[in-house]
């Protein structure tokens, strides 16, 4: 809504601010520690069988064509938006404690 509302924000897109990039695997054990939950086991699905599991679910080809995200470094730089608008990202342990309430609501 601030962004939204100010004339500087006119014409160019905005990153939100965001914590320090993670992993899947470090956000995961975050969650757990934050939230006082066992560690949850990851392992990635193999590009094979993401590949063919697409073919007969939408959800999953979909996955296929975002796979970069997961197999490479994905991170945004949100630091304009912090200089021109004065915005901070949430801290992560909040944002973490805030998401398991969610889910349990």
């Amino acid at each position: 809504m601030t962004v939204a509302g100010d004339e500087r924000a006119y014409g160019q897109a905005w990153l939100v601010p965001t914590s320090p990039a993670l992993t899947i695997r470090q956000l995961a054990t975050r969650f757990a520690e934050v939230n006082g939950a066992a560690r949850a086991r990851l392992s990635p699905i193999p590009y094979p069988v993401m590949w063919v599991t697409g073919l007969f679910s939408p959800q999953v080809k979909e996955l296929r064509t975002t796979r970069y995200q997961f197999t490479s470094p994905f991170v945004i730089d949100g630091s304009a938006t912090t200089e021109a608008f004065g915005l901070e990202p949430t801290p992560l342990d909040e944002a973490l404690r805030d998401a398991a309430a969610r889910l349990r609501s």
